[in-house]
């Protein structure tokens, strides 16, 4: 599939419902690429990826999500761990100022999903970003304490007849502000 970032961008949407057909293991390992080359806080490359396949396992992770449910399973998902030991700072965060309020760790591995995930749409392969509940993910997949798994991308082909939320955007106009923020553009 050749299409510009833009075409990509717009293509990429949240699969609700995913059929039986596999994930190829090349497609996969090109998937995994894309995330490995995902920017992170002074390179520190705080990711571990988690490859699951095993049905039984799939099914409970989809339990452990904060929000929504699949019907059918996804082949594979593949878990973002956020290893707390190549971190820079303390916290999950890179930035050493007293103003950081955001732990960049976690961009860093929200980056590496989105750059999986539109590897995956440039493939023709369906996904959902699912995020979950840390107690039960970090049971089911053996992760230590100290360490996170902020989100789990799901992979598969989605199912004929699948259910599709609406996709729609607010305009541009409602979402800039020229120079500085005007309260009046956010109507």
């Amino acid at each position: 599939m050749d299409m510009n970032f833009l075409e990509l961008a717009k293509k990429r949407k949240t699969t609700y419902e995913f059929g039986n057909k596999k994930i190829k293991d090349s497609d996969l390992k090109k998937i995994l690429e894309a995330g490995r080359w995902a920017p992170s806080c002074s390179n520190s490359q705080p990711w571990h990826f988690i490859i699951i396949k095993n049905n039984y396992l799939i099914e409970k992770l989809i339990m452990t999500a904060n929000y929504g449910d699949f019907h059918n399973e996804p082949s594979v998902m593949i878990a973002g761990v956020l290893l707390q030991k190549r971190c820079i700072g303390k916290k999950f965060a890179c930035y050493k100022g007293k103003d950081s309020g955001v732990y960049d760790s976690f961009m860093s591995i929200g980056m590496t999903i989105l750059n999986m995930n539109l590897e995956a749409t440039s493939l023709g392969i369906d996904s959902c970003i699912i995020t979950p509940k840390q107690e039960s993910v970090k049971n089911l997949l053996r992760i230590m304490p100290q360490d996170y798994v902020p989100l789990i991308l799901a992979l598969g082909y989605e199912a004929k007849g699948a259910f599709h939320k609406k996709r729609e955007r607010l305009s541009l106009k409602e979402i800039t502000s020229k120079e500085v923020f005007n309260k009046n553009d956010t109507k």
